[in-house]
């Protein structure tokens, strides 16, 4: 939809993506690096999915035209309320991308039902699944991570129909939040690219 010299806007999205995600994208024969900086889906009957990404990689040249010289600027994202934005902006923790997968249940106990963890912060997950629940909806988590096994109290903060939900960290014992805390330190040793 737009380019810059550090990113673009990108439309028409149906791949499951999250804030801070490193994803890869070719135009023509040219391919560079993009880290996504913002999601969301635009109102109206034809409702689609826009993402801003960031470029990684400034030495690769990836769009065949001579762009402006930097300056300010004032777009505003396509869809999302000035609270939204804000609290976008106050993510304070980078994701990591991790082969993992937790067991959701209610709060109030009850059989789980096991999905995969696509990204971890210190403050929340993304999860894979077809049957996402619904934002503000309370949860319990147990997430194993390579040799970790973490349990924490959660909340849906997002949910994407048919393919994924974020979720917010609301409560974890001192030992689980340790776990956790070693868990990202690792996962920024071998991802500086996510830093």
């Amino acid at each position: 939809m737009d380019i810059s010299a550090k990113g673009a806007r990108l439309a028409g999205v149906h791949a499951p993506l999250a804030v801070g995600d490193s994803i890869g994208i070719q135009y023509r024969n040219r391919q560079a690096r993009f880290r996504i900086k913002w999601i969301a889906v635009a109102s109206g009957a034809a409702a689609e999915t826009h993402v801003g990404v960031e470029r990684l990689q400034p030495d690769k040249e990836l769009w065949p035209i001579n762009l402006p010289a930097e300056g300010v600027d004032s777009y505003e994202v396509p869809g999302i309320p000035k609270e939204d934005r804000r609290k976008i902006d106050r993510r304070r923790h980078t994701r990591f991308a991790v082969s993992g997968k937790a067991c959701v249940s209610a709060v109030t106990g009850g059989q789980g039902v096991w999905v995969k963890v696509g990204d971890i912060s210190l403050t929340g997950c993304y999860l894979e699944t077809g049957d996402p629940l619904k934002v503000g909806h309370r949860v319990k988590l147990l997430i194993k991570v390579a040799d970790t096994q973490i349990e924490a109290n959660a909340v849906v903060r997002a949910s994407y129909p048919a393919s994924a939900m974020g979720i917010e960290f609301t409560f974890m014992s001192d030992a689980d939040r340790r776990k956790l805390t070693y868990l990202i330190a690792q996962l920024e040793q071998c991802d500086p690219v996510q830093r």
